[in-house]
């Protein structure tokens, strides 16, 4: 299965999204954007750093739903706070051959999970503006 991740943080960013991206690379083969700093999306707050990895693994969609979750935990993520140690977010997956998934509940997509994921997603504007329609 293929899976596309994003990942935030606006606290301790960069130690987050190495721990982040080292525990998913564990999982399956990854592929890495570049990291983009972007300011929060309400507008309060300091900036996040945003990025999203592509992974290939061999696992179901509920386990990478329940390993994110782990992940976050572990970095020390505090739920219903402005203050995001890390983030992951499931946007999409794909079995071999079929056409994406997209979680429902991510949608629209904002601005600081496009600009990451047009990066390792090849026609992933394409596949956006169809969701749009």
């Amino acid at each position: 299965m293929r899976y596309w991740l994003a990942l935030g943080s606006n606290d301790q960013p960069q130690t987050s999204l190495d721990f982040a991206c080292v525990e998913l690379a564990k999982l399956g083969e990854v592929l890495l954007s570049s990291r983009y700093e972007l300011p929060p999306r309400s507008g309060v707050g300091v900036d996040y750093i945003n990025m999203a990895v592509r992974l290939d693994a061999d696992l179901t969609v509920d386990a990478v739903r329940k390993i994110i979750y782990q992940l976050e935990d572990a970095a020390g993520r505090i739920r219903k706070s402005s203050v995001i140690r890390l983030d992951l977010d499931l946007i999409a997956w794909e079995e071999s051959g079929a056409k994406p998934t997209f979680d429902t509940h991510r949608l629209p997509l904002p601005m600081d999970v496009i600009m990451p994921m047009e990066e390792i997603w090849v026609g992933f504007g394409g596949v956006v503006g169809l969701l749009m329609v």
